[in-house]
């Protein structure tokens, strides 16, 4: 050899035996790297967001109102917990010793003092007593009326209407324009006035100080704090005639104070005395009141109750909780949450993780090995599912309450959805691994576990088939039923019903009757009942939804799509009538089959009605629509061949165009599978044997695209479709040429492989060639003729 031989590997050689590889290692070289990767990181996705959502890292507050603990629940760590009833007394007594606002307006002070010099004008312009008019006198009468008489006064001879009046004349003549009274009045108001006037507090006790008030003129910040005895007008009638005494002393006689002073004094006093309410200058600020008072109620320190761990006592065992209790739990719940370290929430939320991991595991080998591996393989079907459980679980947790039982509504919800689209088998599985997830992320027990597995499964196994509107209302009214009878039973069975003896340490007597516990049961199995029901009812509107959502289809649809006077259905019998008249045989006989086998007659009768709306593009190119005249005739093999397999194509488009559901597109496409055109495929070889000329023909390229039935539905559909064709060409369709024309096709479809993807069996493959014997017999039977009747 001209070069140097290269020297293998070990693993070169190892290969080179030709020994096969372990299936797993074959499998990990021959699989999608990438894809499943992707896949990986949706299932992680949904995992972290089921974590997260549901708060895995702390434990779950696990009482409800009215809940009946069998044991006495003592506190776990030491907490505080405000005593509210103190709490307020010691703030109401706070806010009842703050003086409160009231605002000084000064301007009625003004008004009296101008009002008080405008009457003694009226009367000093009267010349005598006698020559007085009647505004004169009456101005007059004013200030005679106002004089009081005192114990002192009453001995003693009380001065005549002449000597009061020449007394004002006296005092004011040396004050002709009023100027001295005016400013022994403003000393007055300065000195007792100044703060204002209140002729009674305008606050209730609970609002502030009996006492004391703050009184401002302009702005609160700028208030002084007075006692209310400085500013109450009922008190300040000693103050302004002894104020009035001095001032006239001061202003009018100098050092000597005489009786007429004294008298003038007195009867101006006793006229301010009596009009003082008139003039009231304070009223009460209720904003800036309402200010201070919130001010010294946030100011006072809470008063708080103290708990020992271990000790104290949060609730009694035998009695209902109340929301006292509650609020004490929930405290020493948040306190006891607070003490848990960092690696007690790592471990809670590795073994919630765990718990997901499992069910993954559960739920995944099934539908792996048991039922429909794509929600596996394809991501998007992956996404719709994780994600409809990561809502419906998430939702469940935020939503359940302190009192009711709302948590039902999203699981009954799913369960129909998931029983819609995923058959009822399966939603069991996955609903069962949702309520058990629910269980414990609410940190419930055994008896909330029932309740829910009594909800979700009744509701699964009473979805079935929607045909009326009505159906979801009947499932949510049969499970609520169902659910109102566990909740009941299962509270009797786990809960503490009678009174148990004081002598068991373990468990403290209950003074809660078994009517009363009984009653409290029937009231949440009602609540849940609720639920279920709304729940269920509220599913049916909204249903075209869901099947768009996921791409499938319920009774109530195809129903509505199976009406003849549909567009497609309609445009078909104008222009292929014979096509439509198959299409209504096929539809006939491939339902009977179909729920022969367990498969939807309603969806392949549906899909039957529509399989074959492409030939309304060139109808007279088959032969249910020839009148006498073929088409083919003129064209070769090859070029028929192309026209026949197009119907397919252009019914998938046609269906697209008017939204048609994608299990019937599916049925479109599927219906021929990759069958071979027989007839032309025969034509074309038999010319080419003729021609040597001519290549060889190939069958592939005689067959329909595909691809074969991926359903049972679409295989008993592609046999239904066949085996309807051929038996009109039946010059005798007795029974028995029925029986062997099924039989054959049977035989063909089977050994060309168009089964192979659709997980027909051969017992199922038997009761469906049954069916559609007995159906063509039904329709090919026999008439009895009569003597009487005559060939036309």
């Amino acid at each position: 050899m001209n070069g140097q031989t290269k020297t293998r590997t070990r693993q070169e050689r190892i290969e080179s035996l030709g020994i096969p590889k372990p299936k797993m290692v074959q499998w990990w070289i021959d699989s999608d790297k990438a894809d499943w990767a992707v896949r990986i990181l949706i299932g992680l996705s949904a995992a972290i967001a089921l974590l997260v959502v549901c708060r895995t890292w702390e434990p779950r507050f696990a009482y409800r109102t009215g809940m009946i603990p069998v044991r006495d629940i003592i506190a776990r760590v030491n907490f505080e917990v405000e005593n509210q009833i103190e709490t307020e007394a010691l703030r109401l007594q706070k806010v009842r010793e703050v003086p409160v606002y009231y605002r000084n307006w000064k301007a009625p002070l003004e008004q009296l003092r101008a009002r008080l010099k405008n009457r003694l004008f009226v009367i000093l312009d009267a010349q005598s007593l006698k020559e007085m008019n009647d505004e004169e006198r009456k101005a007059f009468e004013e200030f005679v009326a106002t004089v009081a008489v005192t114990p002192e006064s009453a001995t003693t001879d009380q001065p005549s209407a002449d000597q009061q009046f020449l007394a004002m004349k006296a005092v004011f003549a040396s004050d002709p324009e009023l100027e001295k009274l005016d400013t022994a009045i403003k000393n007055l108001q300065k000195d007792e006035f100044d703060n204002g006037l209140l002729q009674s507090i305008k606050h209730q006790a609970e609002q502030g100080s009996q006492r004391f008030i703050r009184v401002y003129s302009t702005e609160p910040s700028d208030a002084v704090e007075v006692t209310v005895d400085d500013v109450q007008i009922a008190l300040m009638k000693p103050k302004i005639e002894s104020m009035l005494a001095e001032e006239f002393r001061s202003q009018f006689g100098g050092q000597v104070e005489t009786d007429q002073h004294r008298l003038v004094a007195q009867m101006v006093s006793h006229w301010i005395d009596k009009r003082l309410p008139e003039y009231e200058t304070l009223s009460y600020d209720d904003e800036a009141s309402g200010k201070a008072r919130a001010e010294i109620a946030a100011s006072v320190p809470p008063v708080m109750k103290k708990f020992y761990a271990g000790q104290s006592e949060l609730a009694d065992a035998g009695e209902p909780l109340d929301e006292h209790e509650l609020r004490l739990l929930h405290m020493e719940h948040r306190q006891w949450t607070n003490y848990r370290g960092a690696i007690d929430r790592i471990a809670r939320v590795a073994a919630y993780g765990g718990m997901i991991a499992a069910l993954y595991l559960l739920c995944g080998s099934y539908i792996l090995f048991v039922d429909d591996r794509s929600l596996v393989f394809d991501r998007v079907k992956l996404s719709k599912l994780l994600f409809l459980f990561v809502c419906t679980i998430g939702i469940s947790y935020w939503v359940a309450s302190d009192k009711y039982r709302s948590e039902l509504a999203p699981l009954v919800i799913a369960s129909i959805i998931t029983a819609i689209v995923y058959g009822r088998d399966l939603s069991l599985l996955l609903m069962s691994a949702a309520i058990i997830s629910v269980t414990l992320f609410l940190n419930e027990g055994l008896s909330h576990l029932v309740m829910l597995a009594a909800a979700v499964t009744t509701s699964t196994l009473l979805t079935g088939r929607i045909r009326t509107q009505s159906h979801l209302l009947f499932v949510g009214g049969v499970s609520a039923a169902v659910t109102f009878l566990t909740v009941v039973g299962v509270g009797i069975v786990t809960g503490d019903t009678t009174t148990i003896p004081t002598g068991v340490e373990r468990l403290a007597p209950t003074t809660v009757s078994f009517l009363e516990v009984l009653a409290g049961l029937a009231q949440e199995g009602l609540r849940a009942g609720a639920f279920i029901v709304i729940s269920a009812a509220a599913l049916t509107p909204i249903l075209p939804l869901i099947e768009k959502a996921f791409g499938v289809q319920t009774d109530l649809s195809l129903l509505s799509l199976s009406d003849a006077s549909h567009p497609l259905l309609r445009r078909l019998a104008q222009r292929a009538p014979g096509t439509y008249n198959h299409s209504i045989n096929v539809a006939s006989i491939a339902e009977a089959a179909a729920d022969a086998i367990g498969a939807n007659g309603l969806l392949v009768r549906v899909g039957a009605y529509f399989h074959d709306i492409g030939k309304m593009f060139k109808p007279e190119y088959f032969i249910e629509n020839q009148s006498g005249v073929n088409q083919h005739d003129s064209l070769q093999p090859a070029m028929s061949t192309l026209v026949i397999i197009a119907h397919v194509k252009d019914g998938a488009d046609l269906a697209r165009n008017h939204h048609l559901p994608q299990p019937l597109i599916d049925l479109i496409m599927q219906h021929h599978g990759t069958t071979l055109v027989e007839y032309f495929f025969n034509e074309a070889a038999k010319r080419s044997e003729d021609n040597p000329n001519e290549k060889q023909v190939s069958d592939k390229d005689f067959r329909y695209p595909g691809p074969k039935p991926q359903t049972l539905e679409a295989a008993v559909m592609m046999l239904a479709d066949t085996v309807e064709s051929a038996s009109r060409t039946l010059v005798d369709p007795t029974p028995a040429r029925i029986q062997n024309l099924v039989d054959q096709i049977a035989q063909k479809k089977m050994a060309d492989g168009q089964f192979d993807e659709c997980g027909l069996t051969f017992q199922q493959l038997n009761l469906v060639r049954k069916s559609l014997v007995k159906s063509l017999t039904a329709i090919y039977h026999a008439r009895v003729k009569y003597p009487s009747q005559q060939p036309a």
